[in-house]
C-alpha cells in the first residue's frame, strides 16, 4: 500500500498522541476534517491503523511485577495454543516465534502467590511442554507509540 503525505501525518499525529481531533490535523494540513476522517477510516479499513489504546502503569493498579514466559510447545499446537494462552487473565500480549521457544507470552502479577498460580496454569495445559519464567526487576519504561493492543 502506497501511504502519502497525508496518511503518514495523520498515522504519526494519532501514534504521538491517539485523542488528537481530526480537525486539528486538518488545520495542519491544510484540509478539510472530512478528508481527515476518510483517510483515517481507510487505514483502518486497510489495517494500516489496527486502533489505539491506553497505556496502563501496572503499578498503579495493582500489580506488582511483569512477567515474561516463554514456552515449548508440542508440534503443530502452537496457533492453538497462542489463542488459549492470550485468553488467560492477566497476559496482556502473547506471540508465536522462531528461536528458543515456540510462543512467548508478557504477563502482569499481583504478587509471587499469583505468579505461582498463572506459572502452574501454564504447566497443567497438555500441549505445553516447557514454561520458562522471567520476572522483571526494575521498573519497566513503556514507549506508548509502539505499544500495540
Amino acid at each position: 500500500m502506497n501511504l502519502d503525505k497525508i496518511d503518514n501525518r495523520i498515522i504519526s499525529t494519532l501514534v504521538k498522541n491517539a485523542r488528537t481531533p481530526f480537525r486539528q490535523i486538518a488545520k495542519e494540513l491544510n484540509v478539510s476534517p472530512d478528508t481527515i476522517a476518510n483517510r483515517f477510516e481507510k487505514l483502518k479499513k486497510d489495517k494500516v491503523i489496527l486502533g489505539s489504546t491506553v497505556v496502563l502503569n501496572p503499578e498503579k493498579i495493582g500489580y506488582a511485577t511483569i512477567v515474561r514466559f516463554g514456552f515449548k510447545i508440542r508440534p503443530t499446537f502452537s496457533s492453538e495454543m497462542l489463542s488459549t494462552i492470550i485468553k488467560i487473565p492477566s497476559i496482556i500480549i502473547a506471540t508465536k516465534l522462531m528461536g528458543e521457544f515456540d510462543v512467548i507470552a508478557l504477563g502482569v502479577v499481583k504478587n509471587f502467590d499469583h505468579l505461582f498460580i498463572l506459572t502452574e496454569t501454564f504447566v497443567q495445559m497438555p500441549n505445553i511442554e516447557k514454561v520458562h519464567v522471567s520476572v522483571w526487576v526494575k521498573t519497566l519504561r513503556l514507549k506508548p507509540e509502539y505499544f500495540i493492543i
